[in-house]
């Protein structure tokens, strides 16, 4: 279980091989569509024009759950098989990156749910769920909720309830199912953009990728390409067939990011808006995660940013539940920004359109996926990858990811094991416990490089979640090239650590130099480019 990931030797097989599956995107849908193909004996290629993770994967709620809102939508299907996805995540397959949360929804009168409702919806939900009795959800009258958590607003305060579901790093889950993949066989790069397709007879039988870092162009051959490019699917479709229509609408969701002194609520909330619109506010450590918005968007997906009026929104819907807390856009730490590509309903609103996945074949034989939940990441896979095979004459047989953990929850083979107890116990205690909870069983790897040199074995920063030996390991074991690929999405510090991670880059910069061979104005140039972005995403007015 070695960490394998090599861009070169994978670009190398993108020039020499003929793959079965060549999946367009590294996102979650295409990374679990690589995970579940190359287990399954599929020769697959992992193509990404950005690093993985690199757009909506990385900029979700981090909540790994059932959709307690889409219930009164009638989207059971939906919510029963995210909360079968939650739990096979929580107990099975991620048990290191997924983490129960306990969340408190107070009820107000004339705003969202009333508390029959409320006890009602959570009941099917903790059924639909099978969870154990133990943490089943609880009703709470207005005076429990009060004592519960004093900072919210006591006007129409009618009761509310406790009830769980789990959270994890967004980025981290997508990782692992492009690691493990690559372990199975994949030929897997970023920073690889397909820019056309090559026909025969009326077939897809090639892809021109050019490789954004080199700069070379190759022809990777496949018998099948899947569309998982995530805003950009319609780009990717319109490649194919230049007279295709868009078949996802984009909607975007914002997060703000505050330091815990600033927003000091004891328990992980969920608020309505006067529309009962949801808005989750959750402490990790030292910051408080709050959002999302639901918004149209129709510009370039690169660009989508944070403006002042989501800022404003959020604001609002702090204020009207939270009103002894005054916040202003001043106190915002960070924010961050992404877009769900959903089921093209033009007459609904944003928040009220379905959540299924979008899956679609051309005439060329282009399978397009899009949307669902990030929870569901693993079920949407099995699908495509059951279609892909059918198409390929081949016996789909059980699906290997309904049981089989990610690397990092599972043992490392006899060479990585070799010495990992000693490893770990080489290096401060903070330090081993940030890797196993980021890495889980992988986290020897890690500690090895810091055991040989010591000097990797501190914070990158005062405070900061992260020592420098997991810069090496993203370096060399993660295809890892810029300081915002470790920052931002290696480690998510940029949103869970913000101001440390911000202190954090140029010595996150100064230890790629030396892996990587940069010069000191490209050493420069990183730390400005990521300091630039952290600080473009406190939006001020």
């Amino acid at each position: 279980m070695a960490a394998t990931l090599n861009r070169e030797k994978s670009l190398a097989r993108f020039r020499d091989e003929e793959f079965d599956l060549a999946v367009i995107g590294a996102g979650i849908n295409g990374a679990a569509v690589a995970r579940d193909a190359s287990m399954r004996g599929l020769k697959v290629a992992l193509i990404d024009r950005g690093d993985f993770a690199g757009a909506t994967s990385s900029r979700s709620s981090k909540l790994i759950h059932g959709g307690f809102r889409y219930l009164p939508q009638g989207q059971f299907k939906l919510v029963y098989e995210a909360l079968r996805e939650r739990e096979r995540l929580r107990h099975r397959t991620a048990p290191h990156l997924v983490h129960p949360i306990q969340f408190l929804f107070p009820v107000y009168r004339k705003r969202g749910f009333n508390r029959f409702t409320m006890a009602m919806g959570l009941t099917l939900y903790d059924l639909l769920a099978r969870m154990p009795f133990k943490e089943w959800h609880s009703s709470l009258n207005a005076s429990e909720v009060r004592e519960t958590e004093p900072a919210l607003s006591r006007e129409g305060l009618t009761g509310g309830a406790m009830y769980f579901d789990a959270w994890a790093d967004d980025a981290r889950v997508t990782f692992e199912n492009v690691l493990d993949a690559d372990l199975h066989g994949a030929a897997v790069a970023n920073y690889a953009a397909v820019e056309n397709f090559s026909m025969t007879e009326g077939r897809i039988v090639s892809a021109s990728v050019r490789d954004l870092i080199g700069g070379s162009v190759c022809e990777v051959r496949a018998r099948k390409f899947l569309n998982a490019a995530g805003p950009w699917v319609d780009d990717i479709r319109r490649m194919d067939d230049p007279a295709s229509k868009p078949c996802v609408r984009l909607t975007k969701g914002v997060h703000l990011v505050f330091a815990r002194t600033v927003l000091p609520v004891r328990e992980s909330l969920v608020l309505a808006d006067e529309r009962g619109r949801i808005v989750f506010v959750m402490p990790h450590d030292r910051y408080v995660l709050v959002g999302t918005t639901d918004t149209d968007f129709t510009g370039d997906p690169a660009s989508v940013r944070t403006d002042i009026t989501d800022v404003e929104y959020l604001l609002a819907v702090l204020a009207e539940s939270l009103p002894g807390i005054k916040l202003t856009n001043a106190d915002v730490a960070t924010s961050f920004a992404g877009l769900r590509a959903l089921i093209r309903e033009e007459k609904e609103a944003p928040s009220s359109v379905p959540r299924e996945e979008v899956i679609l074949e051309s005439p060329s034989g282009l399978i397009t996926v899009a949307g669902g939940k990030f929870t569901t990441h693993r079920a949407i896979a099995q699908k495509l990858v059951d279609q892909v095979m059918k198409r390929m004459g081949r016996a789909a047989g059980v699906c290997p990811t309904l049981t089989t953990p990610f690397p990092g929850a599972r043992p490392l083979d006899a060479r990585d094991e070799s010495g990992s107890g000693a490893a770990m116990r080489s290096i401060p205690s903070p330090a081993a416990e940030i890797l196993k909870a980021r890495y889980g069983t992988r986290a020897p790897i890690v500690a090895r490089i810091a055991s040989r040199r010591p000097d990797l074995a501190q914070p990158l920063s005062r405070n900061c979640p992260a020592i420098g030996a997991e810069v090496v390991n993203a370096v060399i074991g993660e295809m890892a090239h810029s300081v915002g690929d470790f920052l931002i999405r290696r480690t998510s510090l940029s949103w869970r650590s913000p101001v440390e991670a911000e202190a954090a880059a140029p010595a996150v910069a100064r230890i790629m130099a030396d892996e990587l061979g940069w010069d000191r104005a490209r050493e420069a140039g990183e730390v400005a480019s990521f300091t630039h972005e952290q600080q473009s995403r406190r939006v001020v007015a």
